[in-house]
């Protein structure tokens, strides 16, 4: 049913009750056409509406015990701050080094040769040859002496477990014996590779007395030996004997051996006994890098591996030894072991579940580094094997996705950005109707947050109420956060906004459709102390919820609403028995006992939305008049009686029908006009009583 079909049909019942007839007729006197316009009054509703009659309490609307109303709008989660979100500590290690083997030592050669008597003379002259064969007759003579003899070029024995080297240094001691009757003045011996006849050098041997030796070094540095070595040999010469002495060609000779001391080679092919790289200092550091400007002190990590990959660059197997002394488990430095045989890539781990990882012992850079001691050793496991000083091994290390249990240091000054978040209120058409002035005077928000971070942290938090293209911004100074005192973890709180630290009334009064929130959280904003006692934890986050909320608590000063509905008091239907028209008049009257301190006004205009003009107008400029308040406390103590007549002529009722529109508008002011500040509680109520008057005109034909 229609709200125009309601008046009428009230209308048409109000006739049919006892009424109060002011006119009289004598009705034999009436005429064949009689126009009659009786006046009937009746009793109108009338009643008692409270504020919490209209609004119930609820998780929005809140009443408080002393029945003061608040309106509260919730936002869970306008911020969610991760560990994540601010740091990368997944990936803080990448460890790549080259260690290259350099010079290493093998162990002694020797290479040899024997020279008997017999072979010597067949250098000699012929006759000195037949003179020293001849005196090999068992008997003692007088050996004779004998001129320089150049023995030409003979071949010493093949070293063992040796191809060829290059040396970095070492010696070739060459030593002669003489096992002849007769000293030798001096032996002149030049040493060449039998492979290429390069040139390896050429020792001097002095005068060897019979049953002696003498020795001379040849320095092998930056020199080639092969295995098997000429020696191109030169006797001096000998100065015979003074005494007889058996002189025998078979069983007296002279022998010439090469023997190397302190090799180390620089390349070749060689038997490498296993060694210690003597090369390497066996001390090295391990870098974190968590981002631009953190500095850690100290991890303790739950679970993880210091995963590595070895490449070895060398035909050599190897034995590297890890010493982590800065990384403690059970109250033992990590250690581990690679043995990576004659393989050319291992990979593997070392746990470092459970482990306390000191990063500030380096005195000169006491943050973001651990040491690391290790050794390698190599060896050809029995084998002749190519080499070269060049060669390496390769060692790379990553600290893939550990969980942490804390990591402590300082880090850094890292600035977050809020991502906006925007609480619509849903109000926007009841805004686009409102104009006049309003204040809010003590909204409040209330951020409430939970928080692990255990570092210095401050909000710049801030929120923009918006009302079609107009705004307000909150204009909050930045606020320091509260954050864990190690070793507790999470601390609760909330930052409260309200008229004492910002322009929230201001913006709460727009009023606004949409609160938008953003800012950024800035993290130790007081810099670098040195201390480094800034704490995260694997699950550190900053949680927040913000919760605005409006105590109605404000004032009014000519607050206006309209809106325009179609116009429910035109009758289309030509057949139909009751039509505006054929009203002459019609009053309401309206008692109002308000108890709220708020006055309304309404003007009611009948509209023509053709010619864009308002073709008649009720105003009751005073339907309710706002109740007395303490100016102290905003408070009714007064209600205020207020009597509307609202009468609608026939003017009026005539233009009902060229109007298709009805403008309604509502003004309203608090108490005091709007000067102070009033509050609404929900037992307060409005009492009213309302008359019908009513004077139909009635035409008999």
């Amino acid at each position: 049913m229609t709200c125009r079909l309601k008046i009428y049909i009230l209308l048409l019942l109000a006739v049919s009750f006892t009424g109060c007839i002011k006119d009289t007729y004598d009705m034999s006197k009436l005429s064949d056409e009689m126009h009659l316009s009786p006046t009937f009054a009746i009793a109108g509703i009338k009643g008692e509406v409270s504020f919490s009659d209209l609004v119930k309490s609820g998780d929005t609307v809140i009443f408080d015990q002393d029945n003061f109303v608040r309106v509260v709008f919730k936002q869970d989660s306008v911020i969610n701050i991760q560990l994540s979100d601010l740091y990368d500590l997944d990936n803080m290690v990448s460890f790549s080094k080259s260690y290259e083997l350099g010079v290493l030592s093998i162990g002694s050669i020797q290479g040899s040769l024997n020279l008997t008597l017999n072979q010597i003379t067949q250098s000699m002259s012929t006759a000195l040859r037949n003179q020293i064969r001849a005196l090999d007759d068992g008997k003692t003579h007088l050996f004779p002496p004998f001129p320089q003899v150049n023995l030409g070029e003979r071949s010493l024995s093949a070293f063992q477990n040796f191809d060829n080297a290059v040396f970095k240094s070492g010696y070739l001691d060459v030593t002669v014996t003489n096992n002849l009757t007769t000293p030798l003045s001096g032996v002149n011996i030049n040493l060449l590779n039998s492979a290429d006849r390069s040139a390896i050098g050429s020792v001097a041997i002095p005068t060897v007395q019979p049953g002696q030796t003498q020795t001379s070094s040849l320095d092998l540095t930056d020199k080639k030996l092969t295995n098997t070595v000429i020696a191109a040999i030169v006797l001096t010469g000998s100065s015979g004997t003074s005494t007889p002495v058996t002189i025998s060609l078979n069983n007296s000779s002279i022998s010439v051996t090469a023997r190397g001391r302190d090799l180390k080679i620089k390349s070749g092919k060689i038997l490498i006994p296993t060694q210690q790289i003597a090369s390497l200092d066996n001390i090295d550091t391990i870098s974190f890098d968590p981002g631009f400007g953190i500095e850690l002190d100290e991890v303790k990590i739950t679970t993880g591996s210091l995963s590595y990959t070895i490449n070895a660059g060398t035909l050599l197997s190897a034995s590297i030894n890890l010493k982590l002394p800065k990384v403690i488990r059970n109250n033992s430095a990590v250690t581990h072991t690679i043995n990576t045989g004659s393989g050319t890539q291992y990979k593997g781990k070392i746990d470092f579940k459970g482990t306390l990882i000191d990063l500030g012992s380096d005195i000169t850079q006491p943050y973001n580094r651990i040491p690391l001691e290790y050794s390698i050793s190599v060896g050809s496991n029995g084998l002749l094997v190519n080499y070269n000083s060049t060669d390496k091994i390769d060692i790379d290390m990553t600290l893939e996705k550990p969980e942490f249990d804390y990591v402590k240091g300082f880090f850094g000054q890292e600035s977050e950005s809020i991502e906006p978040d925007t609480l619509d209120l849903d109000i926007d058409d009841i805004l686009n109707r409102i104009t006049g002035t309003f204040l809010i005077s003590s909204p409040s928000i209330r951020l409430k947050y939970s928080n692990s971070f255990a570092i210095p942290i401050k909000i710049d938090f801030q929120a923009m109420g918006k009302r079609g293209t107009e705004t307000v911004n909150l204009g909050l100074d930045p606020i320091a956060i509260a954050s864990p005192q190690y070793p507790v973890r999470d601390v609760s709180s909330s930052i409260v906004i309200d008229k004492n630290n910002s322009d929230l009334p201001e913006l709460i009064s727009l009023p606004p459709g949409k609160l938008i929130f953003s800012g950024s959280a800035n993290m130790n904003p007081g810099g670098n102390n040195g201390q480094r006692d800034n704490y995260v934890f694997g699950n550190s986050r900053f949680l927040g919820s913000a919760e605005v909320e409006i105590p109605l608590e404000f004032r009014m000063n000519n607050l206006q609403f309209s809106d325009t509905i179609d116009n429910f008091l035109k009758v289309d239907d030509e057949n139909s028995p009751i039509k505006p028209e054929n009203f002459k008049t019609l009053e309401l009257n309206l008692t109002a006992n308000n108890g709220f301190p708020l006055g309304v006004a309404v003007k009611m205009s009948l509209y023509d939305s053709g010619s864009n003009r308002v073709l008649r107008t009720i105003n009751a400029s005073a339907l309710l008049g706002a109740a007395k308040v303490d100016t102290n406390t905003g408070k009714v103590i007064e209600s205020k009686e207020t009597t509307t007549n609202l009468k609608l002529t026939k003017e009026f009722f005539d233009d009902i029908r060229n109007a298709d529109q009805i403008i309604i508008l509502f003004a309203l002011n608090t108490s005091n006009d709007g000067s102070v500040d009033v509050k609404i509680y929900s037992d307060y109520s409005i009492k009213f009583k309302s008359s019908l008057l009513f004077r139909p005109e009635i035409i008999f034909n």
